[in-house]
């Protein structure tokens, strides 16, 4: 689990083993005499002079022509799938208990789409649309024991992930090496505490969140760690984002980029949500 977001990374590493083998699928720099549009090599031939001089005065074939995907449509897939989310969560905000059923259902079209070999926008934007639902749920059981802690939790995690963005894009900030041995390492431990817990209050009704140690609820600690990885994780996604549109992946990965990056920013806001909790009066 390490090295940010696994879906991005995988994405990333295959991009890099495939660089430029899209771009060989557009019109530019091929001979138009050749059978099927296939130069002069395609049966064999070595190529001609004057095939070689159009190659060389062809001009360069910009990503519209070439079908790769760029920064542009990883933002619009992301803030359409930050809509949906939106519109799901306000759906789910009136569903109660019911919601967390979507969160399952999520839950296993996450998984699809992460070891599914195509891209389907349909099942990403079903992902958005049945996190947005379970989101809400939640979102509204810690609203009914906290007021506010909604709209804090919101404006927390967008603050978060523009300053995450600003220091990766303006700040030069990278997760790499040692750090992210430590970060693969720390994700790994979350995920075992997660399944311990869920074990631990299946026998006792309680949680280890609520555990002290020197006085402060395990939960704090915990919570806090947990940011810090999805902070880390963002930078991390950021990156891989940046080397797989280099890398030349297909414009339709883009949706699988945004859902990678929206995955990251569900967990940051879960994790907020959480942790403002333990510092808020209750209703």
């Amino acid at each position: 689990m390490g090295r940010g977001n696994p879906l991005i990374r995988r994405m990333n590493n295959d991009a890099q083993r495939n660089d430029h083998a899209y771009a060989g699928q557009s019109q530019y720099g091929r001979n138009p005499n050749a059978p099927h549009g296939g130069g002069d090599a395609a049966y064999g031939q070595a190529p001609s002079a004057a095939s070689l001089n159009q190659m060389y005065n062809a001009p360069s074939a910009p990503p519209a022509d070439t079908q790769r995907a760029t920064m542009d449509d990883v933002v619009v897939k992301t803030l359409s799938m930050l809509g949906l989310i939106a519109v799901g969560g306000a759906v789910g905000w009136f569903l109660g208990g019911i919601a967390a059923l979507f969160g399952i259902i999520g839950f296993v079209l996450a998984l699809v789409v992460i070891f599914k070999r195509k891209t389907s926008p349909a099942l990403v934007m079903s992902y958005a649309v049945c996190e947005g639902l379970f989101l809400g749920g939640i979102s509204r059981v810690f609203e009914t024991q906290f007021g506010g802690i909604v709209l804090m939790a919101v404006v927390s995690t967008l603050v978060v992930f523009l300053g995450m963005l600003a220091l990766y894009a303006k700040a030069g900030v990278r997760i790499t090496g040692k750090a992210a041995k430590v970060l693969a390492i720390g994700m790994v431990a979350y995920l075992v505490f997660i399944v311990g817990n869920l074990i631990f209050g299946a026998f006792t009704g309680s949680s280890m969140r609520d555990v002290t140690v020197f006085g402060i609820p395990l939960g704090i600690i915990i919570g806090l760690l947990a940011v810090v990885m999805a902070c880390a994780c963002l930078i991390q996604d950021f990156q891989n984002i940046d080397n797989a549109l280099r890398a030349g992946v297909p414009q339709k990965e883009s949706w699988r980029l945004a859902f990678g990056l929206i995955v990251t920013l569900v967990w940051l806001y879960v994790e907020i949500l959480r942790l403002l909790s333990y510092f808020m009066p209750r209703n």
